[in-house]
């Protein structure tokens, strides 16, 4: 048997040297700890801080009386498609407005606007002045500042509801078939992020199986159809949709 190798340049390292390198140096040290501290807090945050479900108009007088002046005499062309906003007074009939009720829209839209400069963070103010794009068919628009609330809000109902309806109709205009579906499945997206907890979820889930339908996923379609006449199996809106 040949004897162990006990050469210098297979001796172990002396007892001093491996002491040396587990020692960490004191800067590096607390960084590494401030970062777990960090990821700490921001962990029990998450599960303490309750998220922001915005509802109803900006605290702001200029909003509510250019609400009081929309509610009940403006309509949305939606294509068959389920919209609210609090600032139209609910749910919107599916129906092009009128002279009159453009004139109106037309007539609200400064005071919304000064309302969005003097409360520059708060989503409703946005949602407020998408929903008269949707009035003028500026979906493109409609969209960007439906974005731009859920940016601030990410659980915004409205918002979300708005911004997929925006998407859609904008799908339905388009005349590049990839557009097109590229458009619906963002659509889609935004109503999927609708909490269930809403007043809006209903009619998300409505405009869900809609579009999916118009985007050619019938077995989707119907599933979320199905999952909608579980909550309304008894009004028309439930004999509207695809099975």
């Amino acid at each position: 048997m040949n004897a162990p190798n006990t050469s210098p340049a297979f001796a172990p390292p002396p007892v001093e040297e491996i002491e040396r390198r587990l020692k960490w140096r004191v800067l590096p040290t607390l960084v590494f700890i401030a970062a777990l501290l960090t990821l700490l807090v921001m962990g029990i945050a998450s599960l303490v801080v309750k998220p922001k479900h915005p509802h109803g108009l900006p605290d702001d007088e200029d909003a509510r009386r250019a609400a009081a002046a929309l509610a009940g005499h403006v309509t949305v062309p939606t294509n068959a498609l389920r919209y609210r906003a609090a600032v139209l007074g609910g749910e919107v009939p599916n129906r092009a407005p009128d002279v009159h009720a453009l004139a109106l829209a037309d007539a609200a839209r400064p005071a919304l606007e000064a309302a969005h400069r003097r409360h520059r963070g708060d989503p409703r103010a946005l949602a407020a002045l998408a929903a008269l794009d949707l009035v003028r068919h500026d979906y493109a628009h409609a969209a960007s500042r439906f974005r731009r609330a859920c940016e601030l809000a990410p659980h915004y109902a409205e918002a979300r509801l708005g911004c997929g309806v925006a998407l859609a109709l904008e799908a339905d205009r388009t005349s590049e078939p990839w557009q097109s579906r590229a458009l619906r499945l963002q659509a889609i997206a935004q109503f999927a992020m609708v909490d269930s907890s809403e007043a809006e979820y209903p009619l998300a889930l409505y405009d869900r199986a809609i579009v999916l339908s118009d985007a050619g996923q019938a077995r989707e379609a119907a599933f979320w159809s199905a999952r909608y006449r579980a909550i309304d199996s008894t009004t028309a809106w439930s004999g509207a949709l695809p099975r």
